[in-house]
């Protein structure tokens, strides 16, 4: 409850019996809060209004009473469920169709360690993009510093070990090739008809070509 003085110290003068009024609501929590609107003089009509930031906290169910001696004018205050928990505004009154307009404090809700004047100190730079950015970018770079020489050894290593896979099988293909036709052509040069008959001829001719192919089919070759 708050008692509202109209005209008591002259003319369209407001006193107010408090400065500040608090309410303590929780979230989904609703009260009823009253004015007591006292004139001291001639009946009057009085305006009720509230700032915005408590807008949606205050219904004001008669915002523009007619007060002869003493009226009492009720507030709905309210917190909604998915509201701030602690909202600080002001209720104005309003009267001499507007010449004259004073307000009193309304502390809505359970203030918090923001609204208590709780602090903890944290180091800015924790919390410093230019900090973090800079931290993210010397972990990238000596992470890869660190990775890159044992990736170029283990990529040359593979490389070489490759290379010289395929030249030496390349280089021993070659050879027994070369091995091959050299025996052929020797031995094609060579008049065996002294030493065998021709049956033994052919015979060793059979003998040398299988031998030949099997050469050629079993000699591993570049790929």
């Amino acid at each position: 409850m708050q008692q509202v003085h109209i005209n008591r110290l002259g003319v369209n003068s407001i006193e107010f019996e408090s400065d500040d009024v608090e309410m303590p609501l929780s979230p989904g929590e609703e009260r009823s809060f009253e004015l007591v609107m006292i004139n001291y003089g001639a009946p009057t009509h009085v305006n009720v209004s509230v700032s915005e930031s408590i807008a949606e906290n205050v219904t004001i169910l008669e915002d523009n009473p007619y007060v002869r001696h003493e009226e009492y004018l009720p507030l709905i205050v309210r917190i909604p469920y998915d509201g701030r928990l602690y909202n600080k505004g002001k209720v104005f009154v309003t009267v001499g169709y507007g010449s004259r307009k004073e307000g009193f404090n309304v502390n809505i809700g359970l203030p918090g360690p923001n609204e208590a004047n709780f602090s903890v100190d944290i180091d800015k730079s924790l919390s410093s993009p230019k900090t973090n950015a800079s931290y993210n970018s010397s972990y990238k770079e000596d992470n890869w510093s660190t990775q890159l020489p044992e990736i170029s050894l283990q990529m040359l290593i593979s490389a070489f070990e490759t290379a010289a896979s395929r030249s030496g099988h390349l280089v021993i293909s070659i050879i027994a090739v070369l091995f091959v036709l050299a025996l052929a052509f020797f031995l094609s040069s060579l008049d065996f008809s002294v030493l065998f008959g021709f049956y033994h001829a052919v015979f060793l001719s059979i003998i040398l070509t299988g031998f030949m192919a099997y050469l050629l089919i079993k000699l591993p070759i570049f790929k």
